[in-house]
């Protein structure tokens, strides 16, 4: 017998509790409280469910889920860390319920930086949200923004099987080079004869990304950039790169990021990159034509992202999911349809029946080919142009709604 989702007195159209919110001194409460049973009660019969597996990307989120979200203090960084996994949305396809979503609530910034706070965020939030996972019948579980730091992706042995995981970077690599044609397109500019920068070019998603983007259509030239420390990783990048080349069709040039360093020029760029704050000013944005941002949290600042609107495109990575797809979660995209493209992988692997983990480590130009065709087959495409900050973007005429 299927189950309510929800088991608040009084829910209101929008999905929004209309019961009164804890006083600020409370615990932190949760808007819904839905049970994992509420999920696996629901799924289709004998296929199980897809789950999308996320954190906290900054303080503001939390208010999405939590009715008494708190100034940032000690005290309340402990209540977090304290504060388990929990099922912020079930996932629909039309009427049907197909999975949900599992968020943790602790912040990057707590945990991204250490060994220690991966530790702790692996122990207290990734491996607990997996086993709410199992219990709410999710057999394939995309693992969102940075948790796939969480169990080196995918290369950490773990006892919770089911549900299998896939870290969602061979479906971004395809969606960020969907995206960064589809920018050339939309600017009058030939992808073949750019000049494309990635940022964050030496790290897991960014080397992927890199192979992807010289595979088969490829731009004139691809600058590899990241910061100083990462400057001979990088060089042995470029040379792998150009020599995987055998056509010689593209030129790979490295830079080394720093404040006190102008970057060089380009025509667009890519952002994989993954910092605790955001590094790129107004005056870095107007350089170029296109910004894609795929980093966590964002590249740019929400001042920096709306002073250089109007002088170039910033935009978020995101996959436009197919007829009937509803999140139910306010991920800040343009409609509930549409989601992150790591989610879009975990999506077209629960769909194919895969019984094992499809997408660990750095994938192959081949998986990532192979990605590519099942998003297209599951019908995943690039949507509207879409800001970081939550707003749609029109190129005549700028900002056309707000999105928050």
């Amino acid at each position: 017998m299927a189950t309510s989702l929800y088991n608040e007195p009084s829910i209101s159209e929008d999905g929004r509790s209309t019961s009164r919110p804890p006083l600020s001194g409370a615990p932190l409460t949760l808007k819904h409280t839905l049970h994992p049973e509420q999920i696996r009660d629901n799924l289709p019969a004998r296929q199980g469910g897809v789950g999308f597996l996320f954190h906290a990307t900054d303080w503001d989120t939390l208010s999405f889920s939590f009715h008494n979200v708190k100034a940032r203090n000690t005290s309340f960084e402990e209540e977090l860390w304290r504060t388990p996994p929990f099922i912020a949305s079930p996932i629909y396809s039309g009427s049907q319920m197909i999975g949900a979503n599992i968020a943790c609530p602790v912040p990057l910034e707590l945990w991204l930086g250490s060994p220690r706070g991966i530790k702790r965020f692996r122990e207290t939030q990734f491996f607990p949200a997996l086993e709410l996972a199992r219990q709410a019948g999710l057999n394939m579980v995309a693992m969102g923004a940075s948790t796939p730091y969480a169990c080196n992706y995918g290369a950490l042995p773990r006892q919770i099987k089911p549900p299998h995981i896939t870290t969602g970077h061979a479906a971004t690599a395809a969606m960020l080079k969907d995206w960064a044609i589809h920018c050339c397109n939309e600017l009058d500019l030939e992808f073949g004869k750019t000049k494309l920068a990635l940022f964050g070019a030496a790290g897991r998603l960014g080397t992927t990304v890199a192979k992807y983007l010289l595979y088969k259509e490829a731009p004139r030239e691809l600058v590899l950039i990241d910061l100083p420390d990462k400057a001979n990783l990088l060089a042995d990048q470029a040379r792998e790169l150009m020599a995987a080349d055998l056509l010689g069709h593209t030129k790979v040039s490295v830079h080394t990021f720093s404040p006190d360093r102008p970057l060089p020029q380009f025509d667009g760029a890519i952002l994989a990159s993954s910092t605790s704050v955001p590094y790129l000013s107004a005056a870095d944005l107007k350089r170029a034509r296109f910004w894609i941002d795929d980093s966590h949290p964002r590249a740019a600042s929400v001042e920096a992202e709306l002073a250089s609107r109007g002088h170039t495109l910033y935009i978020e990575c995101f996959a436009r999911g197919p007829a009937g797809l509803d999140s139910r979660f306010p991920f800040r995209l343009p409609s509930t349809r549409d989601c992150y493209t790591c989610f879009a992988e975990g999506y077209a692997a629960w769909q194919e029946g895969i019984a094992s983990d499809f997408i660990i480590g750095s994938p192959p130009v081949w998986s990532v080919s192979y990605t590519h065709g099942l998003l297209k087959k599951y019908g995943f495409s690039v949507g509207p142009f879409h800001g970081k900050d939550g707003s749609a973007i029109n190129l005549d005429l700028g900002v056309t709604a707000n999105m928050n």
